[in-house]
Parts: C-alpha cells; structure tokens; sequence
C-alpha cells in the first residue's frame, strides 16, 4: 500500500469513525423521540378509553335489560366508538361507530362524535334527528374529509321498543326470545361527517323478552386471515345462532374471540368493536 493509498484509508476509516458516531447519536435521538411518541401515544390510549364506558354491569339495580361491550384497537389508538346511558328511568340510549382512518385524527375525531352524541341524545329526540344534528356539527369546516359510520338507538323499557337510526353503519344481528336470529333491517343514511344537509329517517322493531340486540363494527366481519379472507357476515350470522341463551359479556367475548381466531398469525388489521343488549330476563 503505498503512502497515498494509506492516507486515503486513514482518512476514510476516520470518516467511517465520524459517520458511526452520528449514526449512533441520531439512533439514539430517533429512539428517544421514538419512546416519547409511544408514551404519548399510550396516554392517548389512556383518554380515549376513558370516553368509553367500562363498568359492567353499568346500571347494577336495573333488571329490565343487561348490557355489554369492548373495543381493541388494531392501534394503540383507534377510531371506533361505542356507548350507553339511561336518558331516563324509562329509556336506554345506545350507539355504536366507526370512523374512518386510524391512529391519532381517528381517536379525536372519534372523541368529538361521542361527545356530541352524548351531549344531544334525549328520550323526546327521535335518533334520525340526532345523527341529523351530529353530521351537520361533524361536516362543518371538516377540512381532514373524515367521516363516522353510527348507529344508535332508544330502547323503551316498558315495552322493548326501539327506535334506532342508521348513518352508513352495519346492520345489527337481533334474536330473538327462541333463538331465531336475523338482520336488522337498517334505514339508509349515509356516514356522518360529509354533508352537512344529509337526511336521516328512524325505524322501530320489538326486542322480544329474552331477545338480544348484536351491534358491531366491520373489524368484526372484515377481520381477513392469512389467506386474505374475510370472516364475513355469513360467518358471524352462523356463530350467532349458538349465541342465544348466553349472557352479554360472554356473547360478546365469543365473537370477539372468533375473529381474533379466523385472522390466526395476521395481524389485527382494524379495530374491532362489539355491543350486545338483551331485554328483558334470560329464559
């Protein structure tokens, strides 16, 4: 090696040496920025999952229906929403959503419905008004283009009516008291959040002592194996049948647990969200 060659390798062994060096710092502030994303990022977790009610049985002095429901976030935060509160002694408000798009614009856009939702449901405001009401505060100045599938209903205790209107979501499985399982059938709506004028209209259905009321969002039917299928509505319909004469948390545990088990080693590829009410005593 002559003495030019052995410079040069000096000088790039030397340059080698600086670029490690930066390299390691860099690593070391991408990874500690890193670790700050993921600790704010589980706090948002934290807050998101406090806008969801968690205490089950809810309403442990009330014995005209029983109520259950969970959401895994595909991410650490997501965009799927439930919830439920007696708007009087009479009538239990529910509803069930999904936003579009993951992570973070998710989580706020799905805190903003939720917020609105609650803070408008009334026992004497049919649900198509109420989506009417949370689409136009939802749609004005949406510059992100996001949008909410929801569904929500009014169950009246007295007689198991509900009311229940539909933004662009899927439709609920009903049983009722002998196991007899169908769709619900939905009215048409389109997803909150994108005209500020769209139009509702609400429905009405008989929940049978004993009967149960199944909602959930489409990480359930669209949860996709290795093989790129979909679990399916077909599917969940057939698991449903089997479903009839359990209690809600363990209907609801079923079904989440089904679609975790079709996908097998494939990742969670979006949040998956299940409700599930019965009216009335078990038989």
């Amino acid at each position: 090696v002559s003495h030019d060659e052995g410079a040069k390798l000096t000088l790039s062994f030397g340059d080698m040496r600086v670029a490690l060096k930066e390299y390691i710092a860099d690593l070391a502030s991408t990874t500690a920025a890193k670790e700050k994303i993921e600790s704010e990022l589980k706090i948002a977790k934290t807050i998101q999952m406090s806008f969801l009610p968690k205490t089950f049985p809810p309403f442990p002095d009330q014995d005209r229906f029983d109520i259950f429901a969970t959401l895994l976030p595909a991410k650490e935060v997501g965009g799927d929403l439930y919830d439920f509160s007696m708007l009087n002694e009479d009538h239990l408000f529910i509803a069930i959503g999904d936003v579009s798009g993951k992570g973070v614009p998710a989580a706020l856009f799905m805190a903003v419905t939720k917020t609105l939702m609650k803070g408008m449901a009334h026992p004497d405001l049919p649900p198509a008004e109420l989506l009417e009401k949370v689409n136009r505060e939802l749609a004005q100045d949406n510059d992100t283009a996001m949008f909410v599938t929801l569904f929500c209903g009014i169950l009246d205790l007295r007689t198991g009516k509900l009311t229940y209107s539909n933004a662009g979501h899927n439709p609920p499985l009903i049983i009722d008291g002998d196991g007899q399982v169908d769709w619900l059938e939905m009215p048409t709506g389109l997803v909150a959040g994108v005209f500020e004028q769209s139009a509702y209209s609400s429905r009405e259905v008989e929940i049978a002592p004993g009967g149960m009321l199944i909602a959930y969002t489409d990480g359930v039917t669209e949860a996709m194996n290795s093989a790129d299928e979909l679990y399916s509505e077909k599917r969940l319909m057939s698991l449903a049948g089997n479903l009839s004469g359990k209690d809600v948390k363990t209907v609801v545990n079923e079904v989440v647990t089904a679609a975790k088990e079709f996908c097998g080693e494939a990742p969670q590829s979006d949040d998956i969200t299940v409700l599930a009410l019965r009216f009335g005593q078990q038989h």
